[in-house]
């Protein structure tokens, strides 16, 4: 993770677009807090992730899952 200051990022924007879109978080510092930049990608799957582990029977599902043999489970094509 890279961490720069809202000075370095205003001029290097361009460059710290690219870094975050090759998967590489970046933190900038400001007076007032810090921003952390991820891609649009990223994003929408910690999202999902959120959702999925907001429901309780998605839960249930993981759990029987993890308690089922291999040997017994359902296979999908």
């Amino acid at each position: 993770m890279t961490i720069i200051n809202v000075t370095q990022a205003r001029s290097n924007l361009y460059k710290i677009v690219d870094s975050v879109l090759d998967d590489e978080t970046v933190t900038i510092v400001s007076k007032r807090g810090n921003v952390v930049m991820i891609s649009e990608n990223d994003w929408e799957g910690i999202k999902e992730t959120l959702y999925l582990m907001g429901d309780p029977e998605f839960a249930k599902d993981v759990a029987e899952a993890r308690n089922t043999p291999l040997s017994e489970r359902e296979v999908w094509n």
